[in-house]
């Protein structure tokens, strides 16, 4: 056993201390006055066997705490157990490098790239070191083994033969450091286990702009073993102005101008306000606007230009354009392939259910229908399209068809008719209870019971449109449900409160609608009112055959690496994407990394306290080793709380009073 403080083991002569009490003797304290003494003179008393210790275990009790202190203040540490600093005198250092969109501004780039080269000119051999990338992703390039037998020399050639090969510029993504430097910790335990290090570091090399993800370094906690070196490079022109997509056009119709609303984000370092936005080659769009430092404001676009159909939004007055540019493709809208299964003749035939169809799905904004009418489906007809519409009747085999449809994820409206059977409807939906027969006696009926918040009537649900009451029926079937599928179906509305005027059902992944009553005005004058387009599209995108096409991904959304437009194939037909960066790379306000990761309980280097390092003598390492040992060990600790505990045992015995001798006292007899 050795002691890091030895010098305190002299207050080990603090042991004097209990002997000498226990042996002093002080006169009784205690007098009882007897009357009959009160004329003797009074004499010394004579004190015999002053050496003599009456209490032995209360001494040995002080005289062990008090030894246990000084060993406790003495700070002792087994040397048979071996620590990292006297195992094995090497370093370990991961050097991370920042490849994030925000290190294209000025000569960030060159700048790291310098950093990392002057880290490994440092280390020597018996240092190991790793080289790893990080954007939104961590790479590992030169792990710790494989440079583990490499000279710094030859580690640097290797390092710059990977930077000329394939990691020539900073990539286009977000910045994740929390992810990276949990990583790299993570690597670093992990060697460690069977090769214990002097000490553990990781370099980190990066802008630290405001927009990167830390959120894994606030989740797990650092750990103590492992130090981080903060190398932030900066650009010789501060301030950046960011500009991000904000919203899309809101448009009702297909021929409205696109106008979108844009966020201009100011950086607090800049020392300028004015942006001017305006699409690409069409200065006379150009809008000036005023963004305050450390600041953002979304502004409206000028319309987009008839020739711009691949616009590009730009923003000037910074010095930094890696985030001055917004790409934005047109709004496209999604094709829906509509299988219509009837009397290819009645297309043409004004009055007829076909007839009203056709014309009520013309293109939007969020769909473009595209029908076809067939006499007889084929199954391969049905792989190829979305949505069917089945008129009039239908044989069951037909119906099994469409059941299996709907179960792959399909919609199935359909259209009953006076002919239509019971089994045939009740097959598309695999219900044989559904019971139905043709409405009697009355000269029409009204919609009621209507449900407003069913997503397919919630958009009617506004007072100034929520009125059925002129939409008269003047023929309809009557339809019995049964109670067993009452969570797979919701009925949107009735015939007076009554029988079901519309309907609808889950099937497998998919839904099927009924109408109750036909479109053709001999039945109904649905198809004639100015519910009946809106009722068909708000079907459509309850079931998911609705959704506006993304005018805008960012980057690591699809495969493009870089923004831009990229052109893909949505259900066969042409489709142009625009890439953008994320947002988050424009917030290129700087963070001090000391100060933040401080608050998070991360141990940080800094250059001084490095450099020092590694300068020491034979007499500075041993007392490290010394240091190392006792602190992983704490053996004072244990020490501290035996003396407490003896201390404790001590004041209890020291409150019990000595029994006193016991004489033999002969009788007379």
């Amino acid at each position: 056993m050795s002691f890091l403080f030895p010098l305190y083991l002299l207050g080990a002569a603090a042991l004097a201390v209990p002997i000498l009490l226990h042996l002093r003797r002080r006169p009784p304290k205690d007098y009882i006055p007897f009357s009959s003494h009160m004329f003797l003179e009074q004499t010394p008393e004579k004190l015999t066997r002053r050496t003599r210790v009456d209490r032995w275990l209360l001494l040995a009790l002080r005289c062990l705490a008090l030894l246990l202190l000084a060993f406790a203040f003495g700070r002792p540490f087994l040397n048979t157990i071996p620590v990292a600093i006297a195992a094995n005198p090497l370093e370990r250092k991961i050097i991370l490098i920042d490849r994030s969109a925000s290190m294209k501004r000025e000569n960030l780039w060159e700048q790291a790239i310098e950093k990392a080269r002057e880290q490994l000119k440092e280390s020597n051999t018996t240092t190991e070191v790793a080289i790893a990338f990080f954007d939104n992703e961590f790479e590992e390039v030169a792990s710790l083994a494989a440079w583990a037998s490499l000279s710094p020399v030859a580690r640097n050639s290797a390092f710059n033969d990977f930077i000329s090969e394939r990691q020539a510029e900073p990539s286009w993504q977000t910045t994740n450091l929390g992810t990276a430097m949990t990583r790299a910790a993570d690597l670093l335990l992990a060697a460690d286990i069977d090769d214990p290090a002097m000490t553990m570091e990781v370099v980190v090399i990066s802008d630290f702009q405001s927009g990167a993800e830390q959120t894994a370094l606030q989740n797990e906690a650092w750990p103590d073993d492992v130090k981080v070196h903060c190398l932030p490079v900066t650009p010789e022109k501060s301030g950046n102005f960011s500009l991000a997509l904000a919203s899309t056009p809101p448009r009702s119709s297909i021929d409205e101008e696109e106008v979108y609303r844009v966020r201009i984000q100011n950086a607090s370092d800049s020392d300028f306000s004015t942006a001017t936005v305006a699409w690409k080659d069409a200065p006379d769009t150009a809008i000036e606007t005023t963004v305050a430092p450390g600041n953002s404001r979304i502004i409206r676009t000028p319309p987009r230009p008839a020739a711009a159909v691949r616009g590009l939004l730009t923003v000037t007055g910074d010095h930094h354009e890696f985030d001055n540019e917004v790409f934005l493709s047109p709004v496209q809208a999604r094709p829906l392939r509509i299988l219509v299964s009837g009397d290819t003749e009645l297309e043409e035939t004004a009055g007829s259910a076909l007839f009203y169809l056709k014309r009520a799905l013309q293109p939007t904004p969020n769909l473009e229908p595209i029908v076809t009418v067939r006499a007889q489906m084929t199954d391969k007809e049905l792989t190829e399209t979305e949505v069917v519409v089945i008129l009039d009747q239908w044989s069951t085999e037909v119906g099994n068809q469409l059941k299996q449809f709907a179960e792959s994820g399909g919609l199935v409206i359909a259209l009953p008719s006076s002919e239509a059977s019971s089994e045939a409807l009740a097959e598309i939906v695999g219900d044989d209870s559904w019971k139905l027969s043709e409405a009697e006696g009355r000269e029409f009926a009204l919609l009621g019971d209507l449900d407003f918040e069913h997503p397919v009537l919630e958009p009617f649900a506004r007072a100034r449109i929520r009125d059925f009451t002129k939409i008269r029926f003047w023929k309809h079937r009557n339809l019995v449900l049964s109670a067993e599928g009452e969570e797979e179906t919701r009925i949107l509305a009735t015939f007076d409160g009554e029988s079901p005027a519309i309907i609808e059902r889950r099937v497998g992944e998919g839904s099927v609608f009924a109408f109750l009553s036909g479109w053709e005005p001999r039945e109904s004058q649905l198809a004639l009112s100015s519910k009946f387009v809106p009722l068909l599209f708000s079907i459509f995108e309850h079931t998911g055959f609705s959704i506006r096409s993304a005018p805008t991904y960012l980057v690591g959304e699809t495969s493009s690496v870089e923004p831009g437009f990229k052109e893909t194939e949505r259900d066969g037909e042409p489709h142009l994407l625009a890439i953008n960066l994320n947002p988050r790379e424009g917030n290129t306000t700087p963070f001090d990394p000391n100060v933040v990761f401080s608050g998070l309980g991360i141990p940080l280097i800094d250059e001084a306290a490095n450099d020092s390092l590694k300068n020491l003598t034979e007499d500075q390492i041993e007392r490290l080793e010394s240091e190392a040992k006792e602190g992983k060990q704490k053996l004072w600790k244990w020490i501290v709380f035996a003396a407490l505990f003896i201390l404790v045992i001590e004041s209890i015995l020291a409150g019990r009073r000595p029994q006193p001798a016991r004489t033999l006292q002969s009788t007379a007899t």
